[in-house]
């Protein structure tokens, strides 16, 4: 023991070891906190806080399946200490589409003059507004010309001129769908990730591509089966539709 006591006594350590020492606790701190949020014991509100979502926008399919309800809510601004209050309801009225709801809420930092004039309107009125089709427009089509302003929203702005390509560019809407799963790497945009699979299997289905479809279906239940925790976890009627589309899908593949 005098030995090893002697001999760590003749060390000399680096003079950047203290700074080595905090790095390592900042990344286990950083790694503790990601597992803790995906494990569902993080509040979805701190969640949403810490991955710059400022607000989030409702948005449904622009097809003509959209339900009277959904077609009332669509464009609705929510600010996130609303959406993850458990009283908060997106709409007064229920969805009556057959299939299930279509509705996405998308999350975003929006640093841009139309999305930080949205933002202003939502704390104004009380955490909720409602844009009009000419004002969700804008606030889409003057993200390009933000350029850094609107990097952090990337997979979002995709998703949303997606949901918009459905009622008339379906393959428009196919490629963005496609560009969201192959890119979305943060934790709030795989949030987006369940919505974009069921989106991208009905539309491919509709384009008689039913056996992608349901490998797409198959694919998601895999990655987001019902272990899955944490605010990209699908909610119930997400697995639900999921389960039913899979069975769908295998008959008429079968058949």
């Amino acid at each position: 023991m005098d030995e090893l006591l002697n001999w760590l006594n003749r060390v000399e350590l680096p003079e950047t070891y203290p700074y080595m020492l905090a790095i390592l606790g900042l990344t286990l701190i950083w790694k503790f906190h990601d597992m803790q949020v995906k494990a569902g014991r993080i509040q979805a509100k701190d969640f949403w806080e810490r991955s710059g979502v400022r607000f989030f926008l409702r948005a449904t399919p622009g097809d003509t399946q959209a339900c009277l309800a959904c077609k009332e809510t669509t464009n609705s601004v929510f600010l996130p200490g609303l959406v993850t209050s458990k009283k908060f309801a997106p709409q007064d009225k229920p969805c009556t589409n057959p299939g299930g709801c279509r509705c996405v809420m998308v999350g975003l930092y929006g640093g841009w003059a139309q999305a930080l004039s949205a933002l202003a309107l939502a704390k104004k009125s009380g955490g909720k507004a409602r844009l009009s089709d000419a004002e969700l427009k804008a606030l889409i089509e003057k993200s390009v010309d933000a350029r850094a302003g609107a990097s952090a929203d990337r997979i979002s702005l995709r998703m949303l001129n997606a949901l918009r390509a459905e009622g008339g560019q379906v393959e428009t809407a196919i490629e963005h769908y496609r560009y969201i799963l192959s890119h979305a790497e943060e934790d709030r945009d795989l949030a987006l990730m369940v919505p974009t699979y069921l989106r991208l299997s009905e539309l491919l289905e509709k384009a008689g591509k039913a056996s992608e479809s349901l490998a797409l279906v198959e694919q998601c239940l895999q990655d987001y089966g019902e272990k899955k925790k944490g605010p990209d976890a699908p909610t119930e009627a997400q697995r639900a539709a999921l389960n039913t589309r899979k069975n769908l899908l295998a008959a008429k593949v079968k058949g």
